[in-house]
């Protein structure tokens, strides 16, 4: 206790010599300058503004004192004056009600009270948005004048770092891009600041808005400083958009320097996390498109933690995909980790989804990939949460099943022969999706492609099923859903989905919404674009199974027996229609059943012949009669 009192006696005198020194020395300044200013020694320093204190009324309010003294230290800056009354014309410039001569009367104004003074205006937080009201509001000529000041002493680089200053250069790209003046001024201006900005955390976004909004042609050359000063300066003008394999094929030469200026780049924009800006994108997916496999690796585990981020355009899908191929197992559970939340939406986006196919492609441990990513799907999502109705009786898969890029995880699950898969995918989608990566002569995944398939589509089996029991006269109409309707029936051949495709030939079951919405009977399946394809194609997938195994497979159950069990004395009402007539056509050349179902249409041949001379369309009808005839 005594040692502890001594320390307190000790800090209060220490700080009661301070004071008295602070004292004694702001007497000596106070006599210094009243000398100074009594033998006209001129205006005091600029740190006697600092020092001197304002006149604030003390028996004013505090919100009064903080006001007087935020105005107080404002008049002591660059252009003060002239600032305080471009703000007041801001206040009524950005008013929504004012008319075009208002604009032009306040824009006289203020271009008189900033002329000559837009680079230093632009710096100042709060007079930085003056600047940007000019731009915006400008006719042609006064834009002009103000991107001309602010390019005529090349700082536009150094203002788009600076957090205030850098809106100023956004809205000079936005409003200038149709001027063809204006954008070369600005381009001429950034050049050769462009590696510095792109990994600058405030000049990123400059750079983000540049080469969206201005043409390919104008920032070719801008572009080129991605890949260092040789392309920089040796720029190949006839070509709008280079890339990094265009540059490396012309000057093959220059690989390791370029690889090495261009991982620079990149690892200061994954230090400065820039992953959701597309231009990175963009050079990140050039990058792992040229670079090996170790390369890639080295930096996939950069990239898993901010895997989300990437998501958002074609070029970081890519990039995901890529480091989900050629990363390590940890890797890929920490690109899953990224995902956590966002499966769902992710898997029915444009781009995003095919990050997700890899990803489940070419992961050995299926365990993690059933908790992480298929366990999400198995879930309603928000949407149907809310409406209690819906959640209850729609699947969650529906919505996937239905959706072009989401159905494509299913048909790859369901389908076994590859070369049957890939009817599915287009030929960018087979370029990401190929088969297993390697790295030298070593396969980044152990597991066989086919057990990992198994072993994943056991967990989303019955799911699907009820899916398509449940669902069967939506699915037999879409596009997408059809398709993943066909092959679940291909995997598994359940009854419950025949039956439930039977019932929506007969137009038996039929959604709440369509009897309670339209007034009309819904389109007999028969008649429909995508239904009667459907049908059809199921039809011949039967009779291609038959004839490819033995006689003993045509006496199983499929869906070509069920639908001539069903329609068996009705087939001529089926082929009433050109689309029906192409659905009978296919069940005519069933071995199991065909014959059945020719004799009973030959019944009904004169009526076909009749059809077929019809001026509508008639080449299922033309075909149903060939088929008759053999």
């Amino acid at each position: 206790g005594v040692r502890r009192q001594e320390r307190k006696r000790i800090r209060a005198m220490g700080a009661e010599t301070k004071f008295n020194k602070r004292k004694g020395s702001s007497n000596l300044n106070k006599g210094a300058a009243g000398a100074g200013a009594g033998a006209g020694g001129g205006k005091p320093s600029s740190k006697d503004y600092h020092n001197k204190k304002p006149k604030i009324d003390p028996n004013a309010s505090s919100t009064s004192q903080k006001r007087a003294l935020k105005h107080e230290r404002q008049s002591h800056r660059k252009h003060a004056e002239a600032v305080t009354s471009a703000k007041d014309l801001w206040n009524k410039l950005r008013l929504k009600n004012n008319g075009p001569e208002d604009i032009r009367k306040y824009m006289v104004e203020l271009m008189e009270l900033i002329r000559g003074k837009v680079n230093e205006i632009a710096l100042q937080h709060d007079a930085s948005r003056v600047v940007q009201a000019a731009i915006q509001f400008g006719n042609e000529k006064e834009r002009n004048e103000v991107v001309t000041e602010l390019c005529s002493t090349s700082n536009l680089a150094e203002l788009s770092k600076v957090q205030y200053s850098h809106f100023v250069v956004l809205k000079a790209i936005k409003y200038g891009a149709r001027d063809d003046n204006l954008v070369k001024q600005i381009v001429k201006s950034l050049k050769g600041s462009i590696p510095k900005l792109a990994v600058h955390a405030v000049g990123a976004r400059v750079v983000e808005l540049l080469f969206s909004t201005f043409p390919a042609k104008h920032t070719m050359t801008l572009k080129q400083e991605f890949y260092g000063p040789h392309f920089a300066l040796f720029a190949d003008v006839a070509v709008a958009n280079p890339t990094l394999a265009y540059n490396l094929k012309q000057s093959p030469e220059k690989k390791q320097v370029t690889l090495e200026f261009v991982v620079a780049i990149l690892n200061k924009g994954i230090e400065k996390q820039l992953f959701g800006f597309v231009y990175f994108q963009q050079l990140f997916a050039e990058y792992v498109d040229f670079a090996d496999g170790t390369d890639v690796r080295s930096m996939a585990s950069s990239v898993a933690d901010h895997s989300i981020h990437m998501l958002s355009t074609r070029a970081g899908t890519r990039v995901v995909a890529e480091c989900a191929a050629y990363g390590t197992a940890k890797d890929r559970k920490r690109i899953m980790k990224s995902l956590k939340g966002y499966t769902r939406s992710s898997l029915m986006h444009r781009d995003a989804y095919l990050a997700i196919l890899r990803l489940v492609q070419v992961t050995d441990d299926t365990v993690s990939v059933q908790k992480s990513v298929l366990a999400e799907l198995l879930t309603s999502s928000d949407d149907s949460q809310k409406e209690e109705e819906d959640s209850a009786s729609t699947s969650p898969l529906l919505d996937i099943a239905m959706d072009e890029a989401g159905s494509k995880l299913f048909l790859m699950l369901l389908v076994a022969k590859e070369e049957s898969r890939i009817k599915y995918l287009d030929p960018y989608e087979r370029k990401v999706l190929e088969s297993n990566p390697t790295i030298g002569d070593e396969p980044t995944s152990k597991k066989n492609p086919e057990t990992r398939r198994k072993e994943l589509l056991q967990n989303l089996q019955k799911p699907l099923i009820e899916m398509c029991t449940h669902h069967a006269d939506v699915l037999v109409r879409s596009i997408e859903g059809s398709r993943v309707l066909r092959e679940v029936y291909a995997a598994f051949h359940p009854q419950g989905v025949m039956d439930s495709i039977l019932d929506a030939c007969e137009g038996s079951s039929q959604k709440e919404e369509n009897d309670n919405d339209s007034e009309d009977e819904p389109m007999s399946l028969f008649e429909d674009q995508v239904g009667h394809l459907t049908v059809k194609n199921i039809l011949l997938s039967d009779a291609e199974q038959e004839k490819n195994k033995d006689a003993d497979s045509k006496k199983g159950t499929s869906f070509a027996k069920s639908f001539h069990e069903r329609f068996a004395g009705k087939l001529s009402e089926v082929g009433k229609t050109n689309r029906g007539a192409f659905v009978l056509t296919a069940l005519c050349k069933v071995p199991s059943i065909g014959n059945e179902a020719i004799k009973e249409l030959k019944k009904n041949s004169a009526a076909l012949k009749k059809l077929s001379k019809g001026e509508k369309a008639t080449a299922g009808f033309q075909a149903l009669l060939q088929e008759l005839s053999k």
